[in-house]
């Protein structure tokens, strides 16, 4: 009997390996990584576009009216634009657009922008605002978005 089980054993191992070369070989075995269901799209691989900024030098400091608790703000503000020729039209009308948004600046209150929300509403105005002033100068928008890298109230 002993004799009989060693061959056996043999035949079912090969038999098993070699129906799994033969799935596999033949796509048919089952991988343990999700693969698509046929038909079904597969989900597009975002690329990485390449951006550019530019930092607005020095950083914008206004005053605020009133006599609330804040009386001044100081930022500093990026723009990111699609590319290098951007950030030289950013350069060259960079004194109409810091003129623009110290005005715009100038004339919020400074309690809504204690809170988040307050923030992200000015940055928002603000992007709108260079995006404007660049279009009427230059015909396109050249800003895709602004970040505020320093922000302080006092």
């Amino acid at each position: 009997m002993k004799q009989l089980l060693v061959p056996i054993l043999l035949v079912v191992n090969l038999a098993a390996t070699s129906t799994v070369l033969v799935l596999a070989m033949t796509g048919k075995l089952v991988a343990a990584v999700p693969m698509a269901v046929e038909g079904q799209a597969e989900a597009p691989v975002e690329e990485m576009k390449q951006v550019f900024y530019h930092e607005f030098k020095p950083e914008l400091v206004v005053n605020f009216p009133g006599g609330g608790a804040a009386r001044y703000m100081q930022l500093s503000l990026t723009a990111v634009t699609p590319d290098e020729d951007s950030v030289a039209l950013l350069e060259r009308h960079e004194p109409a657009i810091r003129n623009d948004l110290l005005m715009l600046f100038s004339g919020l209150e400074a309690e809504p922008l204690a809170g988040r929300e307050g923030k992200e509403n000015m940055r928002k105005m603000a992007l709108e605002a260079v995006r404007e002033i660049m279009k009427k100068r230059t015909g396109r928008e050249v800003v895709d978005d602004l970040y505020f890298t320093r922000f302080v109230m006092q």
